[in-house]
This record gives structure tokens, C-alpha cells and sequence, in this order.
């Protein structure tokens, strides 16, 4: 019996005297026949957040990096890392701390997994990049070499919030095509605070 087909119902005794008790009987009989096993629509995927371009270049994994500081982005930051990554710190930081020995992309999503939590709820995060070089290295790999300044607006006293200096990358291309970030060089300009000191910190 389809949904549309008349349905005729012998009134029970009990419901013979009782119209209303008939009525929600005959409804609870239509509404179980016609939706208790019907399909549900779909519901839509959870869909990333975040700005986010296909690095099918190497000037897009560059934009993915600031786009995901920008927006305290843990999930794109990670999408633009090798998962080989190579960090090498500045002089000063390396002879300072010890987190650097064994340090990859595990260690990396470690660090900017923290600076997020403690920059949540702030705003005006920003990785500026001046005096920029892209060259070509090979016809699978890039070289960036550029001055930064990263400022990360995080509620922890014994970090700066803005740090500062000159950084080489190397942006190498997988098998599948798309771009990724394989090496990082951290280098000091002017005893600046740098990236590798912020990164000791919030490693720690």
C-alpha cells in the first residue's frame, strides 16, 4: 500500500465512542507506513576552513604559510610542510637551546600548535616577507630568500610577539605535482629576536 492510497480503517471498539483517540491512531498508522523507513537526506561535509589555494606553485605554498598564521591555522599550516622538513636555526639559537637536536615536522606542528593556543581570541597576525627572491634550484625545486617579520599576538609573557629576520626555503616538488616547504634556514639580522627563538620557546 503506497502513502497516496486511501486508507480505510475498521474502528475498533474501544474507539468507536472516542473520535479523537480514532484520529491519532489512523495518524500514528499513516506516519509510521509512509516515513519510518524513508531515506534521509544527506547531510552536507564538513567543509576546512581557512584560506587555502592547491599549491600547483611554488608562490602558492608561500601565500598557503602567511594565510595560515594569519588565521592561526594549525590544518593548512601543516598541508604546506614536507614530511621530511629540515629546520636549521640561527647560530645564536642553536648554541643556546638544545630542543633543535632531532628537530622535524613533528616538531614544528608542535610549536605552532602551541603559539595558536596561546594566541586564541587575538587578532592582527601577520608574516610580512620583504626584499623577496624566488630563484630556480632545479626544474622540482625553488629557492626563497627573503627578510620576515612574524608577529603573532600570543599572551605569553616570556615571548616576543613580533620577531624578526632573514629566512631561506626551499620549496620542492612531490611526485604528485603539488609544492611543499623541505628546508628552512633561520638566519639572524641586527641581534633581532628571530623565528628560532620563538619556536625554542613555545617547543618547550
Amino acid at each position: 500500500m503506497r502513502c497516496a492510497d486511501r486508507i480505510e480503517v475498521a474502528a475498533p471498539a474501544a474507539f468507536r465512542h472516542q473520535p479523537a483517540a480514532l484520529i491519532a491512531a489512523i495518524f500514528l498508522l499513516v506516519l509510521s507506513g509512509c516515513s519510518l523507513f524513508s531515506t534521509r537526506e544527506p547531510e552536507t561535509p564538513a567543509t576546512e576552513s581557512g584560506t587555502f589555494a592547491q599549491p600547483d606553485a611554488p608562490e602558492q605554498v608561500i601565500e598557503n604559510i602567511q594565510n595560515s598564521i594569519a588565521e592561526l591555522n594549525t590544518l593548512n599550516y601543516r598541508r604546506s610542510l614536507s614530511e621530511n622538513l629540515v629546520f636549521r636555526p640561527t647560530a645564536t639559537a642553536e648554541a643556546r637551546d638544545a630542543v633543535w637536536s632531532g628537530w622535524n615536522r613533528a616538531s614544528e606542528e608542535q610549536y605552532f600548535n602551541t603559539l595558536v593556543a596561546a594566541a586564541s581570541g587575538s587578532e592582527g597576525h601577520s608574516l610580512a616577507l620583504n626584499d623577496r627572491s624566488l630563484t630556480v634550484v632545479d626544474v622540482a625545486r625553488f629557492q626563497l630568500d627573503a627578510t620576515y617579520v612574524l608577529n603573532v599576538n600570543h599572551r605569553r609573557p616570556d615571548a616576543s610577539t613580533l620577531v624578526q629576520g632573514r629566512l631561506i626555503w626551499q620549496i620542492v616538488q612531490r611526485a604528485d605535482g603539488l609544492w611543499e616547504l623541505a628546508e628552512w634556514t633561520d638566519q639572524e639580522l641586527g641581534g633581532s629576536t628571530t623565528w628560532s627563538d620563538l619556536k625554542a620557546e613555545f617547543v618547550k
